[in-house]
């Protein structure tokens, strides 16, 4: 149409300036322009002119006006349709959101303003979601409200880039939230020193259980761990900070007060200060990280005596059974007695070892030693064993082993356990530092108490006095009877020296009989 001087107010505006021009409004409920209230072109007027989405709903039709740049929001379902339409008509999958706030400001109450509402829309061939900033402000026009100005923005865009910003922040938080937990609960220790005083920012559990300490956080190293300052660990620490350079320490020991008023501990630690750097590239801080070694390092050196120990224990093995093995040939008369002698004692020895082995201390109770050398006998009815429990240290048990088994050995062939009417009492007892064994064997035929002692008894009082006791061996009418004193508190690091000692006394053992030769008749 031409832009007559009362038509002045729908120039310029664009695609939507020529559109609304164009429009045949003597037809619509508003009637041509020319008749439209002053208001009414303003409003249009600032509509058309403006680069802000823009819409205006007037009268009680609702009918719609809007600008080149709300067009661009609108998708092909309503532009350019939506001009001169009717507003409940155009919008009706949305009435019931944005209605009771056009009825709001029709009513003359006022206006209204939403931030980032979610307003589902039809476009481009579906129903999306549309994120709107936008206010509906009211036109006035004579006697009241004549219409409805909607100025708006379409956010969605920025809605779900801020939707995926908090997504990835929330996900970093998480990592964060993790992260920190698994240093918490990270089985090594850890701590983050900040700074040239080397602040503590950070421990972790097993960091605050080495130290003994919770109260860390904001305080230098220097000031909450003295007696660690005193170890030259801070030197370390400052040296870390000024050159860069990381520190590895491998069983470094460490000296740590755990409790106040308590006495060092002494403990060993493998560890890393690893220096930290700002986005300058500079030095801000110091990563601790490492692990307590003090149980490994203690079981390498418990391991290591073992293996002394080991070394030691057959070395006198071998002593004794070397000793062993020439008095049994000078004493034996035949080959088989030679071979069935050694190879009991042999057998004696290596049944001790055996339980020395399968203890955890290095050391076997008395009681064991007793129960393995009579196990035969045990359960036929003819041994009473009674034994209070008694340590005894690798070398003094296998002394007791073979002291054990020539008792038992002459039981067994000549004695109480040589015939089923026989009987064997055995009785271990200690008082104080001092055990004492009572071998007691009863058996109906009388003994010839007039015998020689052979080298069977020299060894038992050999043995006694080697565990720093001694042996009283007799025979009665009735049996055989042993009393033997042990010292449980001897040093038994000395035992190798009887293995020395017995092959030096093996030229006097004239004839090897069961411990005295005893003749029953």
């Amino acid at each position: 149409m031409d832009i007559s001087p009362n038509y002045l107010f729908l120039g310029d505006g664009g695609e939507m300036g020529e559109r609304i021009r164009a429009y045949d409004w003597a037809h619509s409920p508003i009637g041509s322009p020319d008749q439209w209230p002053q208001s009414l072109k303003t409003a249009v007027r600032l509509v058309l002119t403006s680069r802000h989405p823009m819409f205006i709903w007037w009268g009680q039709e609702l009918i719609q006006f809007y600008n080149d740049a709300y067009a661009e929001t609108m998708g092909p379902e309503r532009h350019p349709s939506a001009l001169g339409d009717r507003g409940r008509d155009c919008w009706a999958e949305i009435w019931p959101i944005i209605g009771p706030q056009i009825d709001l400001v029709m009513r003359g109450e006022g206006s209204t303003w939403n931030d980032d509402q979610l307003v589902p829309i039809t476009r481009h061939g579906g129903l999306r979601d549309v994120w709107w900033t936008y206010g509906y402000s009211p036109i006035d026009d004579a006697g009241g409200v004549g219409g409805v100005l909607v100025v708006c923005n379409d956010v969605t865009e920025a809605h779900l880039a801020r939707d995926a910003l908090d997504q990835r922040n929330a996900q970093l938080r998480s990592d964060v939230e993790r992260l920190h937990e698994l240093f918490v609960q990270a089985p090594g220790f850890v701590a983050i020193l900040g700074g040239p005083e080397h602040v503590f920012e950070f421990t972790n559990t097993a960091y605050e259980r080495l130290v003994g300490r919770h109260d860390l956080i904001g305080r230098p190293v220097h000031e909450v761990l003295p007696e660690i300052a005193a170890q030259s660990f801070v030197d370390l620490l400052r040296e870390v900070y000024a050159s860069g350079e990381p520190h590895v320490g491998t069983r470094a020991p460490l000296r740590v007060m755990r409790a106040a008023g308590a006495e060092p501990e002494q403990l060993y630690v493998d560890f890393v200060f690893q220096p930290i750097r700002d986005a300058s590239g500079q030095v801000s801080g110091i990563f601790v990280e490492g692990h307590d070694v003090t149980a490994r390092v203690m079981a390498e050196e418990r391991q290591r005596l073992v293996v002394d120990e080991m070394n030691h224990r057959v070395k006198n093995i071998l002593s004794t059974v070397q000793a062993l093995a020439m008095l049994t040939g000078k004493s034996a008369k035949t080959v088989d007695e030679f071979r069935s002698a050694l190879s009991d004692r042999i057998h004696a020895i290596a049944t001790t070892q055996d339980l020395l082995i399968r203890g955890q201390s290095g050391h076997v109770d008395l009681s064991a030693i007793l129960e393995a050398e009579l196990a035969p006998y045990l359960g036929a009815g003819q041994v009473d064993l009674r034994c209070e429990p008694m340590s005894l240290a690798p070398n003094a048990a296998v002394s007791v082993g073979m002291l054990v088994h020539e008792l038992l050995t002459n039981a067994a062939k000549y004695g109480a356990l040589s015939t089923p009417a026989g009987r064997l009492s055995v009785r271990a007892t200690h008082v104080g530092r001092q055990g004492l064994v009572e071998w007691r064997e009863t058996i109906e035929r009388l003994v010839d108490v007039d015998v020689k002692p052979g080298f069977g008894t020299r060894l038992i009082e050999r043995l006694a006095g080697d565990l720093g006791g001694r042996a009283s061996v007799t025979l009665s009418p009735t049996g055989l009877r042993a009393d033997i004193a042990l010292d449980l508190g001897l040093d038994q690091s000395r035992g190798a020296e009887f293995h020395a000692e017995l092959a030096q006394q093996s030229a006097d053992a004239a004839c090897d009989t069961p411990l005295d030769r005893t003749k029953i008749p």
